[in-house]
């Protein structure tokens, strides 16, 4: 159960990790105890996205756009920080005393209609550590809280690491696959539509 507040304590997935913040902050710990706050994204991350990019390998930014240089322009980065519809969730490591902690993961929610297209990009030195599966889970509760009914990720099939992690959600999945390229598709339990989603919340609000 997910309940926000600023003294709120959430456990995170079957690694019970304690996620605590509020709706638009939180804080996640790794189970190697680094600890990394995760916020939704502003135009004015742009400069902390486009180094994220410029610091992780050809393979790794390969693996998020599936082709090309998979360095986008700061134009193609821009929209994507504040898309019309989703969110752009983005980590760093918490700092007593910097206000500038370096962008080291981001997660891409967009939404379509009822279903959403996932995507995330983790920083090559923060791999392997768990920040993948725990953005991965933040984002399927957005998703959830925003009324979509379906997840879509496309993820290239020698990805082993991102399958791992949709896995590690243990729900059921459809696949379908076009080449070396495979789009797994996550029904969600809240299957409301987020336009009446954002009308049941209005109502709650009055």
């Amino acid at each position: 159960m997910m309940r926000w507040g600023t003294q709120t304590l959430v456990v995170d997935g079957p690694t019970r990790r304690v996620v605590r913040g509020r709706a638009d902050l939180v804080t996640l710990g790794l189970p190697d105890g680094a600890e990394l706050d995760v916020r939704p994204a502003v135009g004015g991350d742009l400069p902390g996205v486009v180094d994220l990019h410029e610091r992780c390998s050809v393979r790794s930014r390969n693996r998020r756009y599936h082709g090309g240089s998979a360095r986008p322009a700061p134009a193609r980065l821009r929209r994507l920080l504040e898309p019309a519809r989703g969110v752009t969730l983005l980590a760093a490591p918490t700092t007593s005393d910097s206000p500038t902690a370096p962008v080291v993961a981001m997660a891409n929610l967009i939404g379509e209609g009822d279903t959403a297209e996932v995507a995330l990009l983790v920083r090559d030195d923060w791999q392997r550590r768990g920040l993948g599966s725990a953005l991965l889970r933040r984002v399927v509760w957005q998703a959830e809280q925003s009324g979509y009914a379906a997840l879509d990720l496309h993820i290239q099939a020698g990805n082993t690491p991102m399958l791992r992690a949709v896995r590690r959600l243990d729900r059921p999945l459809t696949v379908d696959r076009d080449g070396s390229l495979l789009t797994l598709t996550v029904p969600l339990i809240a299957a409301v539509s987020p336009i009446r989603a954002s009308l049941d919340l209005s109502v709650a609000t009055r």
